[in-house]
């Protein structure tokens, strides 16, 4: 059983409350090794009560795989991501509300940045459950370059719900 948790060539369907990935996210994600992992997804997120889509996609490197029993636990994982606006090219020509002021953002139709997380998958249900941190590119440059990082504006969090084929 635990020789089959570990093997290569792992798909699985994912649903997130995504954060920057969409409010809802939902496609597959591809494991060729146990440290190397890809996810596709379709996300959806509302702007002033309509609803805007976007394609992500994200490399994520698991450098440790531990068996807790028979489930396995990735307890931190790291990589990158890109998010691409189906909106006409206009993924960020208008910020939210939330946002100090309109044009918060810079008009672009893909936004990319880093992603940190964890996994714990239960083998004999193939359920898995994911917790991740995501910071834009812009997110990264403020922490650098801004005396003021409020990185609330950056940062999101977001729980994955997966299904091991």
């Amino acid at each position: 059983m635990m020789a089959a948790s570990t093997q290569a060539a792992d798909w699985r369907a994912v649903v997130e409350r995504a954060g920057f990935m969409g409010t809802v996210a939902a496609g597959v994600s591809y494991e060729w090794q146990p440290e190397h992992a890809v996810d596709f997804s379709l996300g959806a997120y509302p702007v002033d009560s309509k609803t805007f889509y976007q394609t992500n996609f994200v490399y994520r490197y698991s450098r440790w795989n531990s068996p807790v029993g028979d489930d396995m636990w990735r307890p931190l994982q790291f990589g990158f991501f890109m998010a691409y606006s189906l909106d006409n090219d206009r993924y960020f020509m208008k910020s939210p509300d939330k946002y100090p002021y309109p044009e918060y953002y810079d008009w672009t139709a893909l936004r990319y940045g880093l992603e940190f997380g964890t996994t714990y998958t239960f083998m004999p249900s193939r359920i898995g459950l994911a917790y991740r941190l995501r910071i834009f590119d812009n997110g990264v440059i403020a922490n650098f370059n801004n005396s003021n990082r409020n990185l609330q504006y950056y940062m999101s969090s977001g729980f994955s719900l997966q299904y091991l084929f």
